[in-house]
This record gives structure tokens, C-alpha cells and sequence, in this order.
């Protein structure tokens, strides 16, 4: 069962549902006896499910069919996944399914459903079932998947759009919510703080420009409700809705998606608080008990190990691959081969001392890159949206620094005798 989703593993995975639909012959009234509407489903219980999922419905009134056809498939098995997974290349395909089992398969899975008829002319419907039966095709049906500009969902909008003769559009831009990629994203995957916490970390400037309606209808949900205002003519003229209609054909609120993106400023801050000052707590212990060193490698040299080695790998990511929304990311100087480099030097100074001035400088220019993040927000031509990442990691640099300037090397007899005292042996 594959779905349409969000960023890394979050915002490159897509879907669909099972059953394959039967290819039905065009006959050569199409458009009288099409009928066509936009199938929503809402948003699911996994992370990849939170962004919802979109296809556009086709029944023939003559012949029974009523197929649903969406641009959301992949399929794991595909040869070089993996690669194409890192480098942004993955191969995504459309295919059509039965409606009524794809509804209930949704509604088993406690998705809502809605749809919206569509009040295009015959012709328009005509032109969108024959480019639905060309796009299905073998040769044809496979594209690059975009989480943010091709996607399952702007794929809807486009065929939508084509059949529409391009009035879509241009209807579409100058509207919107004022939101971005990056809170639109942080919005829908509110329910998963850290997984939140690491795409927003992942996410450059380029996902902060304000979105027009035609760029958020990468959100089913944004796209569903722009057209309820869309108008367009009628055969005789008049100018009318686009939606002549709506139902709701699952109704089930289990994952009901928020208003608005949350704010993971102060719970980030607090987070980082506590956890630097527990560094803090067990480096002074250390001065005494040789097992609060390990507890300080494992709280700080983990921290280090992790941001070292997260930083550069979207570094790479950015530059070389086709994520392009990871690029020119200021976050990266939160997370720098310089972390990397203490988490290797920092066991050398556990016990003896051994490397402690290179470790303390270091841990010194970590708080330095922070204290430079800190300030380009006040630069607007940057301004990148990181406050939450900041209020994490720079109580937690910060204390590392000055948990190791404060470090003075173990003396293990002087430790030894102080034991032996304490536990009243002669």
C-alpha cells in the first residue's frame, strides 16, 4: 500500500492504492458521457499519510466504468531505489483503480474522503479522459517525483488544468495563505515533534517564500479548497462554478490535519536547557567520579557525533542531488565537521587530558557558528527560519564549551584514596 507523502524519507514517498482498473475504449462521445470529479483523502495515521492524497475520478454513464486515477505510485522494488531515493531521482508512475474498493479501502484505514464534481464541458472532458488514457500508458506513465513541484498532487492540478485549456492558472496567482513550503510541512507532520524537528532542520531558505494558491495546491487539501471558488463559463456562456457539487464520501475526523503549523520554538529551547545543563550537572561530578565522564561522552559526545555527522550529509545532499530545497542552508552551521572532529578528540581528553586545548577550541568555534546562525536572522535577505533549531542546539554547544573549559584532568590515586576513605577501609 503506497501513499502520497512528505522530505527524505518523509518528503519523497508517494502513493496509491491497490487494484489495478480495467482499461476501458474511448468511445467516441467521451465527453456526454463522462462524467469527471476530484477525489480528496485526508490525512492518514503514518507521517507519509499526513500530506493527504488526491485522483481524479472518470465514469462513464454508458458503460458502468468508474475508475480513479491518481499520480502517486512507486514501488520500492525498483531497481537502484535506494540511490534514487538519496539523490532525489526517484521514479514515480500514475495508474488507475476501481473507486468504490479504493474508497473503502480508506475508510477502513479512517481516512476521509470528499468529492467535488467538476462542471467541465464536454469537450474539456473529452480532452482530460483522452490525456488520462495517454498518460497511462507504459511509456508514459513514469516521471521524476518532486515533493514540492511535481508531485501527486500538482500532477491532479495540472491535467485539470490542461483540460481547462490553462484558465487554471492564471485564477490561482496572486491567491494564497500566506504560508511556505517549510510551514506547510511542519503543519501536516505536526504530530511527529522530532521527525518536525529534523525536516526543518533539512529545509534551506528556498522553503520560505510565501506560496501562491497555484504553488500550495501541492497540499490535496489546499487544492480542494481553492477550486470550491474557482468560477468558469458554461457552453452558453454564463460564468458559474467550477464545483457544481460536494460530498463527503468518508466521513472520519481520526486524523484531522491542524490550522496552522505549530511554534517548536520553546519546546526546543526548554529541550536544550535541560540537556545542557544536565552536561553541565554531570561534567562538574566528573571532577570526582570517573563514571560521570562516561555519562558526559555519552550526552555530549553524542551530541557532537550526531550533529557532524547529520550536517554534511545535507550538505551533500544540497549540492550534489537534486534536493534543491536543502541548499544554501544556514542550519549547516549548527551542525559542522567540527562536531565531528570533537566527538573523535573529546574521549582523548576524558581521562589524562590528553588533547584538551584542541578539544576546548573546538567546542569554542561550535558556539561561535551558533552565535553567526543566531545573527544572519537579523540579515533579511537571509533570514532563515530556523528560531527552534537555535533555541535547541545553542544552550547545548554552549554548555559543552564550558564544560571543558572547566575540565581538569582525573587524578586516578587522588580518586582512588578519596574512594577508599569514604568506604572506611584501612
Amino acid at each position: 500500500m503506497k501513499r502520497c507523502a512528505p522530505l527524505l524519507a518523509v518528503l519523497l514517498l508517494g502513493g496509491s492504492v491497490p487494484a489495478r482498473a480495467a482499461r476501458a475504449p474511448l468511445p467516441q462521445d467521451a465527453g456526454d458521457s463522462l462524467r469527471v470529479s476530484l477525489l480528496t483523502m485526508g490525512p492518514g495515521r503514518e507521517i507519509f499519510e499526513r500530506f493527504g492524497h488526491n485522483a481524479i475520478r472518470v465514469q462513464n454513464l454508458r458503460t458502468g466504468m468508474d475508475s480513479s486515477y491518481n499520480w502517486g505510485v512507486f514501488d520500492f522494488a525498483q531497481p537502484h531505489f535506494l540511490m534514487k531515493f538519496l539523490t532525489g531521482d526517484t521514479e514515480y508512475s500514475m495508474e488507475g483503480y476501481p473507486t468504490t474498493p479504493m474508497v473503502t479501502w480508506y475508510r477502513k484505514d479512517h481516512r476521509a474522503v470528499w468529492e467535488q464534481d467538476l462542471a467541465l464541458s464536454a469537450a474539456e472532458k473529452d480532452s482530460l479522459w483522452r490525456f488520462i488514457q495517454w498518460n497511462g500508458r507504459e511509456e508514459n506513465k513514469y516521471y521524476r517525483y518532486d515533493y514540492y513541484l511535481d508531485n501527486c498532487s500538482t500532477r491532479v492540478r495540472d491535467v485539470i488544468d490542461r483540460a481547462m485549456g490553462g484558465r487554471l492558472q492564471p485564477a490561482a496567482t496572486n491567491h494564497g495563505h500566506g504560508v511556505s513550503f517549510r510551514s506547510e510541512t511542519l503543519r501536516l507532520a505536526a504530530a511527529f515533534p522530532v521527525l518536525n524537528l529534523g525536516m526543518d532542520f533539512a529545509l534551506g531558505p528556498r522553503a520560505d517564500s510565501t506560496l501562491t494558491a497555484w504553488q500550495e495546491m501541492f497540499i490535496p487539501m489546499r487544492m480542494q479548497d481553492f477550486l470550491r471558488g474557482v468560477r468558469v463559463p458554461d457552453a452558453d456562456g454564463r460564468v458559474g462554478p467550477l464545483v457544481t457539487g460536494e460530498r463527503q464520501l468518508v466521513v472520519d475526523s481520526t486524523y484531522a490535519e491542524r490550522a496552522q503549523a505549530p511554534s517548536l520554538v520553546w519546546p526546543a529551547l526548554a529541550a536544550g536547557i535541560v540537556l545542557g545543563l544536565l552536561i553541565l550537572s554531570i561534567a562538574t561530578m566528573s571532577t570526582t567520579l570517573p563514571a560521570a565522564r562516561w555519562g558526559f561522552l555519552v550526552l555530549g559526545g553524542g551530541w557532537q557525533a550526531l550533529a557532524g555527522l547529520v550536517g554534511p550529509f545535507v550538505l551533500v545532499l544540497g549540492l550534489f542531488t537534486k534536493h534543491m530545497y536543502m541548499s544554501q542552508n544556514l542550519n549547516l552551521l549548527l551542525a559542522t565537521p567540527v562536531s565531528l572532529a570533537l566527538a573523535v578528540i573529546g574521549p582523548l581528553a576524558l581521562w589524562r587530558g590528553a588533547r584538551l586545548p584542541a578539544a576546548r577550541a573546538l567546542a569554542v568555534f561550535t558556539v561561535v557558528l551558533a552565535v553567526a546562525a543566531l545573527l544572519l536572522r537579523l540579515v533579511p535577505a537571509l533570514s532563515p527560519d530556523n528560531g527552534a533549531l537555535l533555541a535547541l542546539a545553542l544552550p547545548v554547544h554552549t554548555s559543552i564549551a564550558i564544560a571543558l573549559w572547566r575540565w581538569e584532568p582525573l587524578d586516578r590515586g587522588a580518586a582512588t584514596a578519596a574512594a577508599t576513605a569514604a568506604a572506611g577501609t584501612p
